[in-house]
């Protein structure tokens, strides 16, 4: 039992690399004024280039999973992550910075993928799925640790700030004394307590589940600074605030997924979407911070409790579903200000715009129990 604490708590560290991605988001600003002569949109590709070459690494994941082994491709992209984390400490040029930005996001992706293969391969049946719900968790409490603390670091200079990405050499020496040796794992192996063998059509269904929802949630936490502005209802580090607040139902939502799937049963997925609708909603009809923190935490909720759902619903394809079902959500993710592109071809009002994706969410919905009703057929 002892044992079985410490290899969750190991696995679980890894978030801490994984969702530290946006942490020195906050330190555009200061590098913008630190380096006058580059465009902003260069410098805002500190927090989209990791994510880029994220799904690179999800895609080549497995062919360097099968040469090193699972853990050692865990600790390859701890070792990438930090060191290309924190190097920008000693760097004054934009274009070495964002270069070790791309290695950081690769690391992630390595990590990222061989994390969900592991937890697959070391839990079964309800401890599986309170083991992805917990990852997502441990996600969103990584997130708001590191920001806060890159934050507090920014203080003393926009270099300073990536000494948060230290964490990674703590998360590779978990990783390297607690997390047994794996061998190559079977594509077979994820699925042995699957009481159906799921065709390939199934697996590009949830994929684009995956896709479509992603993508739409992530236009929120693009947006909804913003939407604050708009509404007149912003004050100073309300852009701050809300991601917490997100990454706060996020944090919630990891926590009880486990439950909440064994509770909710064939309903679990169209009830994450409709959760999300809500948010949107609440979030397009706020008329102060307070109504729209409170979206913004119902909004991760849902989010954090969707992910895990599609997540392991596609663990019988072992390695393939891994890399199908992450390179979909890194896809959503990078794609979500062309969504923004699009609504705007209708209405440039942000509460119009999250009123048409609180839709977009009821549609999911409606497809959700086609899905669910689909998959218990099979």
């Amino acid at each position: 039992m002892k044992n079985n604490l410490i290899l969750k708590i190991a696995l679980l560290s890894c978030c801490f690399v994984t969702a530290s991605v946006n942490a020195v988001a906050g330190n555009i600003p200061a590098m913008a004024e630190a380096f006058p002569n580059v465009p902003v949109s260069m410098i805002e590709l500190l927090t989209t280039i990791p994510s880029l070459l994220s799904m690179t690494a999800v895609l080549f994941s497995s062919k360097i999973a099968s040469a090193l082994g699972y853990k050692k491709t865990v600790l390859a992209g701890c070792l990438l992550s930090a060191v290309s984390g924190t190097l920008p400490l000693l760097l004054n040029n934009v274009y070495l910075i964002l270069f070790c930005r791309a290695i950081f996001g690769f690391g992630c992706g390595l990590i990222s993928s061989s994390l969900l293969i592991l937890i697959v391969y070391f839990f079964q049946g309800e401890e599986r799925s309170k083991m992805i719900g917990l990852q997502g968790s441990a996600g969103g409490l990584a997130s708001m640790v590191t920001a806060f603390i890159a934050g507090r670091l920014l203080v003393f200079g926009w270099n300073i700030s990536f000494l948060v990405y230290l964490f990674g050499f703590a998360v590779f020496f978990l990783v390297l004394f607690f997390i047994p040796h794996v061998g190559s794992i079977r594509t077979s192996a994820a699925s042995t307590d699957s009481p159906v063998k799921q065709s390939k059509v199934s697996l590009y269904t949830t994929g684009l589940l995956m896709f479509v929802a992603v993508l739409s949630a992530t236009l929120f936490v693009i947006k909804c600074a913003s939407l604050a502005t708009e509404k007149a209802i912003a004050t100073e580090g309300t852009g701050s605030l809300l991601v917490m607040c997100i990454s706060g139902g996020s944090l919630i939502a990891g926590m009880i997924y486990g439950t909440m799937k064994q509770k909710l049963k064939s309903i679990s997925l169209p009830a994450f979407f409709l959760i999300c609708a809500a948010g949107f909603f609440l979030a397009a009809v706020s008329g102060n911070i307070i109504l729209l923190a409170i979206a913004s935490f119902i909004l991760g909720f849902g989010y954090l409790a969707f992910v895990p759902y599609l997540q392991e619903n596609v663990s019988a394809f072992g390695t393939e579903g891994t890399t199908v079902i992450l390179v979909f959500q890194g896809l959503g993710a990078f794609a979500a200000p062309y969504l923004g592109t699009i609504l705007e071809m209708f209405t440039n009002n942000l509460s119009g715009q999250f009123v048409a994706t609180g839709v977009i969410f009821l549609i999911l919905m409606v497809l959700g129990f086609f899905f669910t009703k689909k998959e218990q057929e099979a």
